[in-house]
């Protein structure tokens, strides 16, 4: 991770790749839900759950250049991705969710 964050043109294609990431998450949601071409919600939708992985991921980054073991931040991993659901509302949880 310190080589990437060290590096200004692997943190330009790392930004890059999370951007195409989220555009296909936005189409394959509005694709999932039938929304309409000027629905917002996708592209929000999508929005979130980059949020939540790049907090995340970003989080885990930091713990495992500071040395930490992977067990151990695996377990703050888990916690973290708790407080965050909290933060969601219901609307975010709730979205596009496939019946059982």
């Amino acid at each position: 991770m310190r080589v990437v964050m060290e590096a200004h043109p692997l943190r330009s294609r790392l930004w890059a790749i999370q951007q195409e990431v989220v555009l296909r998450l936005e189409e394959t949601l509005r694709a999932e839900t039938g929304a309409a071409d000027d629905d917002p919600l996708p592209a929000l939708m999508a929005g979130q759950l980059a949020w939540i992985q790049s907090a995340l991921m970003g989080w885990i980054g930091a713990e495992m250049v500071k040395g930490r073991k992977a067990a151990e931040v695996s377990r703050g991993a888990l916690a973290l991705l708790d407080d965050m659901e909290g933060m969601l509302g219901e609307q975010v949880l709730k979205y596009a969710v496939r019946e059982g």
